[in-house]
């Protein structure tokens, strides 16, 4: 009996794998975007966009341009991973950021950036498009100063006490961070959540809020990858007001 028991609770739990497994094979939501309104009591718009991937002109990419032009905010942030080594087009890059609307702009940097060996152009041509990088602290004229992290290869950064907004492409900065702030991350591109349950994810944190005493963690779900496949994750393009 007890046998028995034990081979029936073998083959539920066998069953529910290859039905989850078989779920994420066939649930593909690469090309459905998600605007995600924040009221963070900023009194202006402010977008933030990272992991948009950037290989070659797409529908998506279209998508993205002009809904952040129809919500013409005052200030956009690049959140890292502009581009990848698939990226092979690199006068749309130049484009695309090119056509983004707003009126400060500025940028983080991203992992991949740097393992494509991509950084030193993408800080050229976004440099030459008025983009500017907080790798520290950075003032602007209508936000007051907006701090960053650079990635980092072992994922330790240096331990800041801030206030204010805080833009950085690894949410796992949000541990080396003290004070009444609002981070924004991306990275881990919404992992794979299934109902509440997180089956993966490269981070700490996977997506969405995280209330971690005095500070705010939001981990945006990205705009792209590079493997066009996301299961169970909409592109999420992040609004703060």
């Amino acid at each position: 009996m007890h046998t028995e028991v034990n081979r029936m609770k073998f083959l539920t739990a066998a069953g529910i794998s290859v039905a989850t497994l078989i779920a994420i094979m066939i649930t593909d939501e690469s090309d459905v975007l998600e605007v995600t309104t924040i009221d963070a009591g900023l009194g202006f718009k402010r977008i933030f966009l990272p992991d948009l991937h950037i290989h070659q002109r797409e529908k998506r990419l279209t998508y993205v341009l002009s809904t952040v032009q129809e919500i013409r905010p005052e200030i956009v942030v690049l959140g890292g991973d502009l581009v990848d080594r698939f990226t092979v087009d690199q006068n749309f890059v130049v484009e695309f950021v090119s056509q983004l609307a707003g009126d400060e702009r500025y940028f983080v940097m991203g992992n991949h950036e740097y393992w494509s060996g991509k950084a030193e152009w993408s800080r050229q041509i976004l440099a030459k498009e008025v983009f500017v990088e907080i790798a520290d602290v950075v003032q602007s004229p209508k936000a007051g100063e907006l701090h960053g992290f650079d990635w980092v290869e072992n994922r330790i950064y240096p331990r800041r006490n801030l206030s204010g907004l805080v833009f950085v492409h690894d949410p796992n900065a949000a541990d080396f961070v003290n004070g009444p702030c609002m981070i924004f991350a991306g990275h881990t591109h919404g992992g794979v959540v299934v109902g509440n349950t997180v089956l993966l994810t490269n981070s700490r944190y996977t997506r969405g809020w995280y209330r971690l005493g005095e500070k705010n963690l939001y981990v945006s779900r990205g705009l792209g990858q590079m493997i066009p496949y996301r299961p169970f994750s909409k592109l999420e393009l992040v609004v703060a007001v």
